[in-house]
Formats: C-alpha cells, sequence, structure tokens
C-alpha cells in the first residue's frame, strides 16, 4: 500500500467515477484502474464497485477511504507546516464565528487574511453557539469565537472583551438609554431557542433577578427576530453585531439594574494544538475583535487597559484560561 495508491482512492471516491479522477489526477485512466487493482490484490478485498454511472464504495472501501483521508490530509499538514517554520504561514485553517456576528466580523476577516496571508487557505463555519462550541472541542475547527467558552471543555479560552446586552423595540420620543431588566423581561420578546447562548445567558439573568421574562414567540434566525421587532409584534434582548442591521426604525436600550454581559472569547481544543498557520490566524482575529471594540462598531469592554492589550497582541500573547 503505497501513499500515491490512497491518493488515488481518494480521487475516485472524490470525483464520482475513474474517468473524472484520472482526468483531475493527470494520470491515464488504465494506469489509474491498475494502481486500484494492485491495492485490492494487496489487501485481497474489493474497495469499489464498479457501475455504468461510476462506482460505489464496499464497506471495507468505505473504511480505507476514511482512513486515507485522514492520513493524507495529517501528511499535508505536516508539509504545511515545516514550510511555514520558515515565517510565510501555508496550510488550511478552519474556523467558527457566531451566526449573530459573522456579518461584522468575516468581511473584515477574510480581507486581511487575504492581505496578510496569502498561503492559507481559510474555512469559516458560521452557526449557533452550541455548534461553533462542539466544533471547537471535537477538533473540527483550529478555533473559534465564542460567547460560551465556560460551557465547553477541554478547550483553552482567551477571554477578548465583555458585551453589554440590549433591549431593542419601539420606545416613545424622549425614552432614556437604558431600561432595567423587570422592565425589559416584562414587554413580549421574541427570543432565539435555548441552543442559543443568549437565551440561557438572559433566562440566568432573570433567574437571579427573580424576574420572569414575557416570552411570546421563539425564533431562531436572526431576520425572523428582526421582522417581528420591525413589525412591533414584540421587542428582543441582543448583544450588538445583529442591532446594526435592525436600528433604523427602533432604538436599542442597555439593560441596567441589573446589566447583562458576557464574555467574548478566542477558544482552541486543548487535543489539537495550533499549528503555525492557525496561531497567526488566531492573532490576526484577535485583532480584528480589538479593533471592532475600539472603534465602537461591536459594543463592549476590553478585558485589559488599552495599553497592556496592545503590548500583549503585539507580541502574540494574551490571556489564557482553560475551562
Amino acid at each position: 500500500m503505497t501513499l500515491k495508491q490512497l491518493r488515488y482512492l481518494i480521487a475516485i471516491v472524490e470525483a464520482g467515477s475513474f474517468s473524472s479522477a484520472a482526468r483531475r489526477s493527470f494520470i491515464a485512466q488504465p494506469a489509474l484502474s491498475r494502481q486500484i487493482g494492485l491495492l485490492e490484490s494487496e489487501l485481497e478485498m474489493q474497495l469499489l464497485d464498479r457501475q455504468h454511472d461510476g462506482i460505489a464504495l464496499t464497506d471495507a472501501g468505505r473504511q480505507l477511504y476514511e482512513v486515507a483521508r485522514q492520513v493524507v490530509q495529517k501528511l499535508d499538514s505536516v508539509k504545511d507546516e515545516l514550510k511555514s517554520s520558515r515565517g510565510d504561514p501555508k496550510g488550511h485553517v478552519a474556523i467558527s464565528l457566531p451566526a449573530t456576528a459573522a456579518a461584522l466580523l468575516l468581511p473584515e476577516i477574510l480581507r486581511q487574511a487575504e492581505q496578510r496571508f496569502p498561503g492559507v487557505t481559510l474555512t469559516v463555519w458560521d452557526g449557533l453557539s452550541r455548534e461553533g462550541g462542539q466544533a471547537i472541542e471535537l477538533g473540527k475547527v483550529d478555533f473559534g469565537v465564542v460567547p460560551n467558552a465556560e460551557e465547553l471543555e477541554h478547550v483553552t479560552a482567551e477571554p477578548i472583551f465583555t458585551e453589554a446586552l440590549y433591549w431593542v423595540g419601539s420606545t416613545a420620543p424622549g425614552t432614556t438609554e437604558t431600561i432595567s431588566l423587570a422592565e425589559a423581561a416584562a414587554t413580549r420578546l421574541v427570543l432565539p431557542p435555548r441552543a442559543l447562548h443568549l437565551r440561557r445567558r438572559i433566562e440566568q439573568a432573570a433567574m437571579e433577578a427573580g424576574v420572569a421574562l414575557n416570552v411570546a414567540y421563539e425564533q431562531q434566525s436572526a431576520p425572523g427576530i428582526a421582522s417581528l421587532v420591525r413589525a412591533g409584534l414584540a421587542a428582543t434582548i441582543s448583544n450588538w453585531p445583529p442591532l446594526l442591521e435592525l436600528l433604523a426604525p427602533i432604538s436599542a436600550r442597555r439593560i441596567v439594574d441589573p446589566g447583562i454581559s458576557r464574555t467574548i472569547a478566542l477558544a482552541h481544543s486543548r487535543h489539537k494544538p495550533l499549528s503555525f498557520a492557525a496561531g497567526c490566524m488566531r492573532d490576526l482575529v484577535r485583532g480584528v475583535l480589538v479593533d471592532l471594540v475600539r472603534s465602537g462598531q461591536w459594543q463592549g469592554e476590553l478585558i485589559t487597559d488599552a495599553e497592556g492589550l496592545g503590548d500583549a497582541f503585539g507580541r502574540g500573547e494574551g490571556w489564557r484560561l482553560a475551562w
């Protein structure tokens, strides 16, 4: 069994046929078929079921394909890491972003990554906080921006800033810029499901304050929540990024007495050390978060003073908490 044969097997499975795989691999189809035949003879089992419209994996073929992918990806990552050690990061980096902040973060992250690290191929997951957290815990991504790092297991987290939550809805002229938690909870609310950390944090704060939430509607998507708020059917409680698209016909009032806040952190699995390329991307994302807070585009307070934070980021260091 050779690495070349494993790569050919992967190519055939992903292309769906011998002919397509041969074209993509720049090899004659008979030579490709011979290599797979030699592999099957060595293993003494059939890997591919040849069909008139393509191929299908046998059970043995499926198992070997999964192993082959892991082996090839690991070897390729080692090669990229050795090249990156010369100071020019290369390779694939996967990160996760919370869905509520993706529109704010993603364009700037991609813009800077293309300029600073052209050798890095970036994959971005944006979804619910639970999905992002699970992807980090399982090592499906190299690192992520998360509001719920304290809920994750076996991760190393670097808190970047705390953000306040806001009540968002229609208000009368002259209304104050703040609202008590009791007042906010008493209004008709549309909130996300409990799969989102935001909902769990709101419920925790309400329980600690001894107030009941008047949840009239539950919507998973930000556009769905926004539509109900704009229609005047309900108010909502939100962190800052989604409000950037909501503030035209309505207003946002920071919740006080008591306020609700949560920490935004960068986190990665302790079982998956960051590669050089991933470390470079983490520093880039950290810088984007700090710039957004300092510019007011993401309302929050940096974890440490501005001078100390700048020094730490300049050295590629920072706060580390193992949760």
